[in-house]
């Protein structure tokens, strides 16, 4: 059990893409909508032979290369499919009745990410951003690098706990005082928990016990 400090909020933060929501990748969904790869621009990435912001960069043209212009509208279609993990319902109201900080930090988009306030009460969301101008797409802005949200947990004061599924999440782990690995396809050392599935029933369940 996580031992209270009357002193110090409690902070849960989240990944999102394969915690909150099913689909592992907001980008990937995106994507697959346009017909793309970024296969290439990926793997200069984990080389360190671009930034994230190129990474990010890279992305929004391979869209605007296939389809010329883009309009904020598709992306509400596109996520119009993205839905949450099973049992999402019993998380939510658990958030609902938690006294503490609630945040996501996600290194997707924020046009998918943003889905998760149809489903869950958070306070704070921390994502990658799309950059509009009159409603159409003009590029996009890299806010979240995804092996560095530890940076986004140790700006929040308290106790904190984090929600992670994969090592993109280590950074976040490592910056908090209880992590757990859910709904993950890899084994991490050094998390205190993990959970196998995607039921956010059972990391509700988990939440309870260590609350």
């Amino acid at each position: 059990m996580i031992i209270r400090d009357i002193m110090k909020e409690i902070v849960l933060a989240f990944d999102v893409d394969g915690v909150l929501l099913s689909s592992k990748s907001s980008w990937s969904t995106i994507h697959n909508y346009f017909g793309v790869n970024n296969g290439d621009s990926l793997r200069l990435y984990i080389e360190n032979r671009i930034s994230y912001e190129e990474f990010v960069d890279r992305d929004v043209n391979l869209w605007l290369q296939k389809r010329g212009k883009i309009h904020f509208n598709d992306f509400l279609e596109i996520s119009k499919n993205v839905i949450p993990n099973p049992n999402y319902q019993e998380l939510s109201e658990f958030l609902r009745e938690f006294n503490g900080k609630k945040i996501a930090i996600s290194g997707g988009v924020d046009v998918i990410v943003n889905r998760i306030m149809d489903f869950y009460p958070i306070d704070d969301i921390h994502s990658n951003k799309l950059i509009f101008n009159n409603g159409y797409l003009v590029g996009g802005k890299a806010y979240v690098e995804p092996s560095q949200k530890g940076k986004i947990l140790r700006s929040y004061e308290g106790k904190k706990i984090s929600v992670g599924d994969s090592s993109w999440d280590r950074d976040m782990f490592s910056n908090s005082d209880y992590s757990i690995l859910f709904n993950s396809d890899e084994d991490i050392e050094g998390v205190d928990l993990i959970i196998r599935n995607n039921d956010l029933g059972d990391l509700t369940r988990a939440l309870n016990d260590l609350l």
